[in-house]
């Protein structure tokens, strides 16, 4: 096994000397680290973590924990512990705990809640994207979160993705992780401000698009007017051969002009079949359908269900919902099992891959 440290130029050494320091730290993890330096040191505890989690999930943090290790602890705390579990990656199976630190509390029990909290969102990322890519393919899914989460998180949200399978962003913070660029895209459609700027004129916008970005695929946004049979109609005259895709992001709160007498709100598979024979009368049958606005794995079943004609699913929130949480626990002193009531140690550790020999 081969594990490879991440790209990690977003990341200033600041933000390791605040690890280092205890900034992230739970107040009380910090106190815990003093009171047994001076009253209680063991050098012979293993911390183990797990998840909480009925289902399978796809393993991803391991990498960034290493990362940190090796930025934050000196070379002598480094020989003091060692470190088992599973890889980035790997598919975890319910009631598996993932990763062992053994060795002095006080070395490695300042960063409990810090691992536990990347464990946890890198894990619910890597599991959420891996839950949609089992129905489609990795071509048919855009990572389009960049809009639901604070922006300095999107290059770990990016590389969770990526572990379980994703290649398609919409920003280059999404991929700064990732160390093979050739394998992922960064690129998108135009936003409605686009539209907006040309008074509400998708032709004309699209006009602009392609003087600039002569290279970049061409892709019609056609909700801005809550009409999209109409929009199809307008680009139809002008970019026949040269739209790759439109895509319908209606809003919940909407009904489109084509289904006022159905009252079917937002993006639906109605509104897809008839924007597809809209375009197909048109004579852009290799026109692709994207589709956005809200999506869950729920939709994609429906959709995939009805054969509806969607060659492309753009999701964001749905894919970086919390959906995996762990827990650190000590569970071994000095020879023998001890943990609180209803946790122990889950297997034998030295049975899996040593990861200290990485750092």
């Amino acid at each position: 096994m081969k594990i490879k440290s991440m790209d990690k130029k977003l990341i200033f050494n600041q933000e390791y000397k605040n690890i280092k320091e205890g900034f992230y730290t739970s107040s009380y993890f910090i106190k815990t680290k003093k009171i047994i330096e001076q009253f209680k040191k063991h050098n012979d505890t293993i911390l183990q973590f797990s998840f909480f989690r009925d289902e399978p999930i796809v393993l991803c943090g391991v990498c960034e924990i290493i990362d940190i290790l090796k930025k934050t602890l000196t070379p002598n705390e480094l020989k003091q512990i060692e470190v088992y579990g599973y890889k980035d990656g790997d598919i975890i199976q319910p009631n598996t705990s993932v990763l062992f630190f053994k060795g002095p509390y006080q070395i490695f029990g300042k960063y409990e809640n810090i691992f536990d909290g990347i464990l946890s969102r890198r894990c619910s990322v890597a599991t959420n994207c891996k839950e949609v890519l089992d129905l489609i393919t990795t071509d048919q899914l855009i990572f389009m979160a960049d809009r639901t989460e604070n922006y300095n998180t999107q290059p770990y949200d990016g590389y969770a993705a990526y572990i379980a399978g994703v290649r398609h962003f919409v920003t280059d913070a999404s991929v700064a992780f990732i160390k093979n660029k050739k394998e992922v895209t960064v690129s998108g459609t135009v936003p409605h401000a686009l539209i907006q700027q040309f008074n509400g004129d998708i032709v004309a916008a699209l006009k602009a698009y392609k003087a600039l970005y002569k290279n970049s695929p061409l892709i019609a946004l056609v909700d801005y007017h809550n009409d999209v049979i109409g929009e199809i109609k307008k680009l139809s005259k002008h970019f026949k051969k040269e739209l790759y895709a439109i895509r319908i992001d209606t809003s919940h709160a909407l009904v489109d002009r084509s289904l006022t007498k159905k009252k079917l709100h937002g993006v639906n598979p109605i509104l897809v079949k008839l924007a597809r024979k809209a375009l197909n009368q048109c004579g852009m049958k290799n026109t692709k359908i994207i589709i956005s606005s809200g999506l869950k794995t729920e939709d994609v079943k429906k959709y995939l269900k009805l054969n509806s004609p969607v060659d492309i699913y753009g999701i964001g929130s749905y894919l970086t919902r919390d959906s995996v949480h762990f827990t650190a626990d000590l569970v071994y002193l000095d020879g023998k099992n001890e943990a609180k009531v209803g946790r122990k140690l889950s297997l034998p550790i030295k049975k899996l891959t040593k990861l200290t020999r990485y750092i």
